[in-house]
């Protein structure tokens, strides 16, 4: 049907009535899919009656529109009939109809994803909800639109500009077809009066252009993922940067003149940067601040403008002069971005590689061996640059086998002798195959992912170990005051308490944002953190085994609270006095846990860690509720001793995670075990196959058991010296 009406469009200038039978051809070819779309049905035939009056009538650009309505009417039929058919748990029927869409403008740099096909397929399986098939369906479908309705709204500026009359009608209704598809997301977001107002706009194209781009600014029908929302933050800066280096291998300066010497080169970076834009666009409706994403979005159009090959049959930007506007448009992009966005991971130059090496495979299938060998290099220069080098310090074996696949291997061949010899497709996809397999070993073994019930299990310990130390601590500090006048003087105590919850509180906010503006240094500012971490939970841990931690610090606490209430202090001041020593003697130990969560909320994010905090805050609470409401006698004592062994593992846990990070970073040398761990040891238990990262476990969950032993014989031989003092005085 589609064939048909673009070939009406190419002959109504000149042809008429063989026009209006090319329109009856495209109607007689949606005759096949009538019955099933019905009632979709009649908004595709009132299109295509228009469109046989506009052949017959020779006006082209009405042909233009109406096709154009016509086939975004039988989209939005096909996707109707798709959410219906996942639903209902069809998984056939939806195979069908998921291949009746449209996908996004594909480049060498596009990393299509598969999300809609798959969760069909798990849906057929049994392996999947419908809901939730439906979510990964709509998600993948609807990003799909939105790029097109971008693409279209971008082409109609160009085409009015240009004077396009037919093309600019078509991609007004092109633009007006895919907001249909999106409008409910737009209203389910925005409200049916943002949604009619954008509906009129586009209605008055292309004169309302501007107001429609205004009013879709900050919508996306179909949000990314935090994970997607960083790798696209990483594409977007990785890909300008790869701009310049393109650019001048094939622009030369001569003469004070620059001159394109290597036109497959200024291709590269046209590529790259159309790769940074379509990485922008994804992220121009979730940035902050929306005047900066304008700017941003200026000034990557302007650079692409100065890169078209019309403009640079004019004027060629020097290769200094274009690193300069780079290097503008990188400042503003890392201001734009929030810092948490910005963190540093190895899978972000991985993707960057896996990209290069499905274009060398592209190029190969196409004939096309320079681009295939530009391709190639620009994949090794990536890997060379940073991942190889540490790759090297983890696994040497494995650097061997990526450099083999990449040069001039055996078995299977590297893609340089593949290039050099003009090898068949099969063969390069059997490499890339392989490649893909090393570079996801690779990804695991970079990787400093921990499993996220690891860190909730992990967060909930410490919480519920702080936790308890509080409710300790306000338990001995009230415990004389509960009878006559001395009960009132609870309440101040009570109400300190609850002002250091919400300075515990302040406290995780204000940490968390200013970890994220920090967030670009990535793995070095989890090493600091975690250092800092684990050193105060070592103290902590030598300062309780030698009761210091608790002799000293209640000794001080009830020494205050003894002054409070019997040192005959102003009713006012005796009130504040209390108050105050609730509010510091339970804000420490919320501090404490709010750093010691702040490592682990680097490693797995906020969310495990929030949902751990919760789990050990329900069981503080509970435990406070026995003791305080219903005087119950736990055995505190054995408490204690048990959570403060849990945290003897999380602390190994943790340093071996530490460890990692650190040779990750390169502040720690490494040297591999004989010996591999299974993947599960790293996300569970921080085990990684070097010495340095086991001895360094070992040592310090040593050292923790160490103090507990020595502070037992200290105390066993301070009793004894009492004893014989005693026995031996008159």
């Amino acid at each position: 049907m589609r064939a048909r009406l673009a070939e009406a469009g190419l002959e109504v200038g000149f042809d008429r009535a063989a026009a209006a039978g090319l329109v009856r051809e495209a109607r007689g070819a949606f005759a096949v899919l009538r019955p099933a779309l019905t009632p979709g049905a009649a908004p595709v035939e009132a299109a295509l009656t228009r469109a046989e009056r506009a052949a017959l009538a020779g006006d082209e650009p009405a042909l233009a529109q109406a096709s154009a309505q016509a086939w975004t009417a039988l989209l939005a039929g096909a996707h109707r009939q798709l959410e219906a058919s996942v639903q209902a748990g069809s998984a056939d029927e939806a195979r069908d109809w998921l291949a009746v869409r449209e996908f996004r403008v594909a480049s060498s740099l596009t990393r299509l994803g598969a999300d809609a096909t798959e969760a069909v397929e798990a849906l057929g399986r049994g392996q999947l909800s419908p809901a939730d098939a439906l979510k990964a369906v709509r998600a993948d479908v609807l990003d799909g639109y939105q790029s097109r309705l971008n693409d279209a709204l971008r082409e109609l500026g160009r085409s009015q500009a240009l004077g396009f009359r037919t093309l600019a009608a078509e991609q007004k209704s092109l633009a007006s077809g895919y907001f249909a598809l999106l409008a409910p997301a737009h209203t389910e977001q925005r409200g049916a009066a943002q949604t009619g107002r954008l509906q009129a706009a586009l209605n008055g194209l292309p004169a309302t252009l501007p107001q429609v781009q205004a009013l879709l600014e900050g919508f996306r029908a179909a949000p990314l993922s935090e994970r997607e929302r960083n790798a696209r933050s990483a594409q977007l800066l990785r890909f300008l940067s790869l701009v310049p280096v393109e650019y001048g291998r094939g622009v030369k300066v001569d003469a004070g003149r620059a001159l394109v010497t290597q036109e497959v080169e200024v291709n590269e970076a046209r590529t790259f940067l159309a790769g940074a834009v379509t990485a922008f666009a994804d992220l121009a409706p979730l940035l902050p601040d929306q005047a900066q994403s304008r700017d941003l979005g200026a000034g990557l159009t302007a650079l692409s403008a100065a890169l078209s090959a019309p403009q640079m049959a004019k004027v060629v930007l020097a290769p200094g002069d274009l690193e300069k506007q780079v290097g503008a448009l990188t400042t503003q992009a890392r201001a734009a971005l929030p810092a948490e966005w910005q963190k540093t991971n190895a899978g972000a130059d991985l993707d960057v590689v896996r990209t290069q090496l499905d274009a060398v495979v592209a190029a190969a299938q196409a004939g096309d061996w320079t681009a295939a060998e530009t391709a190639r290099l620009d994949a090794y220069s990536l890997l060379e640059s940073g991942t190889e080098a540490r790759i090297a310090v983890f696994n040497p074996d494995l650097k061997v086998e990526l450099e083999s696949l990449l040069w001039n291997g055996t078995r299977p061949r590297g893609l340089a002798a593949l290039i050099r010899d003009r090898a068949a497709e099969g063969d390069f996809r059997a490499t890339r195959a392989e490649l893909q397999r090393t570079l996801a070993q690779v990804a695991r073994i970079l990787g400093t992912e921990v499993a996220p019930a690891s860190i909730a299990t992990n967060a909930g310990i410490i919480v519920f170990r702080e936790g308890l130390e509080a409710v300790l601590i306000l338990a001995a500090l009230m415990g004389s005051l509960r009878k006559g006048h001395l009960v009132r003087l609870r309440r101040p105590m009570w109400l300190g308490a609850a002002g250091a919850g919400v300075a515990t509180v302040a406290t995780w906010l204000v940490m968390q944002r200013t970890l994220s503006l920090l967030g670009r240094y990535g793995e070095k500012l989890e090493a600091v953190v975690s250092l800092v971490a684990i050193a105060v939970l070592l103290l902590i841990m030598n300062w309780f085994f030698h009761q210091v931690y608790w002799t000293d610090r209640m000794a001080s606490f009830q020494k205050h609270k003894h002054e409070l209430t019997h040192g005959g202090p102003a009713l006012r001041a005796q009130w504040w006095g209390l108050a105050v020593l609730g509010f510091t003697s339970i804000y420490r130990e919320g501090f404490e846990t709010v750093l010691f969560l702040q490592s682990l909320v680097l490693q797995a994010g906020p969310g495990a860690v929030l949902s751990g905090t919760a789990l050990g805050l329900g069981a503080v609470l509970g435990v406070g509720a026995l003791v305080f409401k219903w005087q119950a006698r736990l055995p505190m004592k054995k408490l204690l001793v048990w959570t403060g062994m849990l945290i003897c593992a999380v602390l190994g846990v943790m340093v071996g995670n530490t460890v990692h990070t650190l040779q990750l970073v390169g502040w720690l040398p490494v040297h591999p075990l004989p010996v591999a761990f299974p993947g599960w040891a790293g996300l569970w238990l921080g085990l990684h196959a070097t010495w340095e990262g086991v001895l360094l476990q070992v040592l310090s969950v040593a050292a923790v058991i160490g103090s507990f032993f020595a502070a037992e014989t200290i105390k066993e031989r301070e009793l004894a010296r009492k004893r014989k003092g005693a026995a031996l005085s008159p």
